[in-house]
């Protein structure tokens, strides 16, 4: 029942305000668990974000460091005063990335990756910035960063593929990229072991299989494994590592203007892509009216 909190009888937990509030130890657990990822009439897949592709894998790599101070600024007529944090990098240290980063531009459209409820929606000053925690019928928590809006609420209902909020750069953050984090029972697994991000179609990436089946060795975070994008040799390589610090033109999604005459459907063919992106990728349904003029997002 969607009324229902999500997978609530294993997690028996629903906390809005810490991103990882869970204790569960994995890497002790004895069976397996079979998680369902997609399934017709049931639950589906739809990728975090289109255009873009895996700069920063799973496992430890060099990641950027920063330092914070507090602040005041002054604002309104009467001088008034908020705080706010600065943010200083400070430069590159050892590191286990619980995620994988995906390339994309400030405002791109940001999706949810299966149906369910958000759980967290803020800004966390812990790292990932803007940022965005759903919990999944299918027992999976999916988490976004450094994003630059968020347009879900605590409690908000959504289906795969929901716009959810747009891309940036928050937190700590060298350039532009969504991080993305795949968990169950608050513990990070691989994203890789889900979904193939090495091919990507028309309609972005897909999952590698339409069920998972987990056992204690997906929870063995610190061993050796080692991101693949963590290394070049013995020394580090900023841009090797972090390609998103400078903005890279084949991901940008293009915009077009809509003319006399024009449908969702026309556009969608014009420009070889299928009606449901068209539509996810602008916030649009189909009983949408265009308007002369207006500007979408196709690619």
């Amino acid at each position: 029942m969607k009324s229902v909190l999500p997978f609530q009888e294993a997690y028996q937990s629903w906390d809005t305000m810490n991103v990882h509030p869970y204790h569960f130890d994995l890497t002790k657990m004895t069976d397996t668990v079979t998680l369902v990822l997609s399934e017709a009439g049931e639950c589906g897949f739809y990728p975090p974000t289109f255009g873009g592709w895996l700069i920063s894998g799973f496992g430890y790599r060099v990641g950027p460091k920063f330092h914070y101070t507090a602040g005041r600024r002054s604002h309104g007529r009467r001088g008034r005063h908020a705080s706010h944090f600065n943010k200083h990098f400070v430069g590159y240290g050892s590191q286990y990335h619980q995620g994988v980063d995906i390339t994309l531009h400030v405002g791109d459209n940001v999706y949810a990756a299966f149906d369910g409820i958000i759980r967290i929606s803020q800004y966390n000053l812990g790292g990932y910035g803007q940022c965005i925690v759903i919990r999944h019928y299918n027992g999976l928590e999916t988490l976004y960063g450094h994003l630059s809006m968020r347009s879900v609420q605590i409690g908000q209902v959504v289906k795969a593929g929901e716009l959810i909020g747009l891309g940036g750069s928050t937190g700590h953050s060298t350039g532009p990229h969504l991080h993305f984090e795949t968990r169950y029972k608050g513990q990070p697994i691989d994203p890789t072991t889900l979904i193939d991000f090495t091919i990507k179609t028309a309609d972005g990436f897909h999952l590698k299989s339409d069920s998972v089946t987990l056992t204690r060795e997906n929870f063995s975070p610190y061993g050796s494994r080692l991101s693949r994008f963590a290394s070049t040799g013995k020394q580090h390589s900023p841009r090797r590592f972090y390609a998103y610090t400078k903005a890279v033109g084949t991901s940008r999604i293009a915009q077009y203007k809509i003319k006399k005459g024009d449908s969702i459907s026309t556009i969608a063919a014009r420009h070889h892509t299928s009606i449901s992106k068209v539509l996810a990728m602008n916030g649009l349904s189909k009983s949408s009216k265009l308007r002369l003029g207006q500007s979408i997002r196709i690619r």
